[in-house]
């Protein structure tokens, strides 16, 4: 492994130190203050200077996310919320109060996007024939049930990882849980994420999931852009308050301008090449920052096989300043007229859904002209 730019055996690493903690490693911490008093974070070290907060409070999810100093996220002017702070979704936007900021927000477990008056019907409950989800519904503020965490020497490699289930479910409606094991490496610039999704209830029920990565400031810049290999470029989103995804400097989803007064948002649905795997790979690149290594990037791998939409979110408002890189089961819309266009969007009883994906970091301009060249053509 690699400790401040120099290869360490396990038995030369171990000879210098007390604990592991001097370079890296897993521990537990809460917060104090505010609307996060009471949250929990597993908070990650791997001594390459990637540190991160996986938060068992909020879905299991990555909150605060750094790199030698640089934040890499957007964070709402409250921090990050308790689920306590989470009130009835009368309106469907409770969501963008609470659920939005860190690294990356799960939405689902069974609706995505825009608010959705869904059928319920198949339950049997006739006080409950349909049931209205809010915007990205509730499993980016819900509890885990339960997590462990650790560290594990393989060899010369040490991983810290982390593990817990958390649950969604409602009397007379779905029972469904994700379980999810992130991992990383000490000396490393990246995480590996499997979630398994699984139908633990007795009835069909519609399962959707999109992992909402918002990358910030100073990561998201005037010149950042985004790299990715496409089939063709993408039509704007119903919500976009832009015209055409495409202007004379090049198509708009993959830029980043100044903020910008009165901005709204826009979505794009991207149809995104993927390699040989099946896996697809999207990454975010300021080349003036850090301008002593060629730039810095984030980048999101993952498995196209049960995650074939990508949705590209750009919001250039001033204080919301962010880009989303979003693989989702489908895009929005109505579950079962989703379901009639082909997506898999019911999951039977005991029925289970796999979800991979790996972010790291570019460090420097060969990594990000590495990544370039990784790109299917």
């Amino acid at each position: 492994m690699q400790i401040h730019e120099k290869d360490y055996s396990k038995y030369e690493l171990m000879r210098r130190v007390g604990s592991l903690a001097q370079v890296g490693g897993v521990q537990l911490l809460s917060y104090e203050e505010g609307h996060s008093r009471g949250l929990r974070g597993i908070e990650f070290r791997t001594g390459s200077g990637f540190r991160f907060m996986v938060i068992p409070d909020r879905g299991f999810d990555v909150g605060f996310a750094e790199y030698q100093g640089v934040g890499l996220c957007w964070l709402p002017p409250k921090l990050l919320a308790g689920p306590w702070f989470y009130e009835g979704d009368l309106d469907g936007t409770t969501w963008l109060r609470v659920g939005l900021g860190g690294l990356f927000n799960t939405a689902g477990l069974v609706s995505i996007g825009t608010p959705e008056e869904l059928d319920t019907a198949q339950f049997g409950f006739t006080q409950r024939m349909t049931a209205h989800y809010g915007t990205h519904d509730r499993i980016a503020v819900t509890p885990a049930s339960h997590f462990t965490f650790g560290d594990e020497w393989v060899g010369d490699r040490c991983l810290l990882w982390a593990e817990g289930i958390v649950r969604q479910d409602i009397a007379y409606g779905e029972n469904l849980s994700v379980r999810r094991r992130l991992e990383s490496e000490l000396g490393g610039n990246a995480f590996r994420m499997v979630d398994v999704v699984t139908n633990e209830g007795w009835f069909p029920t519609y399962h959707q999931r999109l992992y909402h990565f918002n990358a910030g400031f100073p990561m998201v810049n005037d010149g950042a852009e985004v790299l990715a290999s496409v089939v063709e470029e993408p039509a704007a989103m119903h919500f976009s308050t832009e015209g055409p995804a495409a202007s004379p400097k090049g198509p708009v989803w993959r830029s980043v301008t100044a903020p910008q007064p009165g901005f709204t948002h826009e979505g794009y649905v991207v149809p995104v090449r993927r390699d040989e795997r099946g896996w697809v790979a999207v990454a975010i690149v300021n080349r003036e920052l850090r301008p002593e290594l060629g730039g810095l990037g984030v980048y999101l791998r993952y498995d196209s096989a049960t995650l074939p939409v990508y949705i590209a979110w750009r919001m250039m408002r001033e204080g919301l300043y962010a880009l989303g890189m979003e693989p989702a089961t489908n895009p929005f819309g109505n579950p079962k007229a989703l379901a009639d266009e082909g997506y898999a969007v019911l999951m039977q009883p005991g029925e289970q859904r796999r979800y991979e994906l790996e972010y790291g970091i570019l460090v420097g301009r060969e990594a990000i002209e590495q990544f370039t060249l990784s790109l299917p053509s």
